[in-house]
């Protein structure tokens, strides 16, 4: 099956290349774990709230969070499919990193609708489910399949990313082309992210009953894998599809 082998070899390429990866997200991810542990561990919850003012600072830390990595997701792309070294820095670093936020911001606007739509749909469920006097197990098992299509579609618009890091020509033309006739491909990706993402709250819940302050480490943890996870399988669609690479 595609799909399963697209994630073995995206887990075999994180692996493997497990010396780049730490070099590469070591600060990223250190700022990950103070913006979202930090908060948690001084509200004593495994989620994060923000009240008044403490979301300024908050705030200005998730942006450069979200610019690291972004500069880290370039270089990752980059040692990997053009074997450049692993470091942060580099020649044309600023104009790789504006073209992977200018793809960000297209994807963000081309999946605004759909969410608009999803969240409407919902809505509407959610009220005729509470009309008719409670919320029966098709709500949730609608709003599962909702988020497994939601992220079969965003994970074929992020295949662009890497080709964007590498300055590619047509990065989307080329991207849409070579993933057309894959939507099972992409719909068994998107079940399977959306089920991992359905089981960290109850992992983290089930480790809160014995520590809350390693349940919070736990999450920030797992948060991080899960984005490291997601940027390699990313490299592994445009190396796959695009440029005709063999799986692992």
């Amino acid at each position: 099956m595609l799909a399963f082998r697209l994630v073995v070899h995206a887990l075999r390429q994180l692996w493997g290349n497990r010396g780049a990866t730490l070099r590469l997200s070591l600060l990223p991810g250190l700022l990950w774990l103070a913006f979202t542990a930090g908060p948690m561990l001084l509200a004593r919850t495994p989620q994060l709230r923000v009240e008044g003012g403490k979301a300024v600072p908050l705030v200005a830390a998730g942006l450069l969070g979200i610019i690291l990595y972004v500069v880290m997701a370039v270089a990752w792309h980059r040692h990997i499919l053009l074997d450049e070294p692993a470091r942060l820095s580099g020649d044309g670093r600023r104009r790789q990193v504006l073209a992977y936020l200018g793809r960000m911001g297209m994807i963000m606007l081309a999946v605004v609708p759909a969410l608009i739509a999803a969240v409407v749909l919902l809505s509407m469920l959610l009220t005729v489910a509470m009309q008719s006097g409670g919320q029966p197990a098709w709500i949730a098992a609608i709003a599962f399949v909702i988020s497994v299509l939601l992220t079969a579609l965003l994970l074929r618009l992020l295949t662009v990313l890497p080709g964007a890091a590498l300055r590619h020509s047509r990065p989307w033309g080329a991207a849409w082309a070579a993933t057309k006739g894959r939507a099972l491909t992409f719909l068994l990706l998107g079940l399977v992210m959306t089920g991992a993402q359905t089981l960290l709250p109850n992992v983290t819940g089930l480790v809160a009953t014995a520590s809350l302050t390693l349940a919070v480490l736990v999450h920030a943890v797992l948060s991080w894998v899960g984005a490291l996870i997601a940027l390699s399988l990313m490299t592994t669609l445009w190396g796959h599809f695009v440029e005709g690479r063999a799986l692992r």
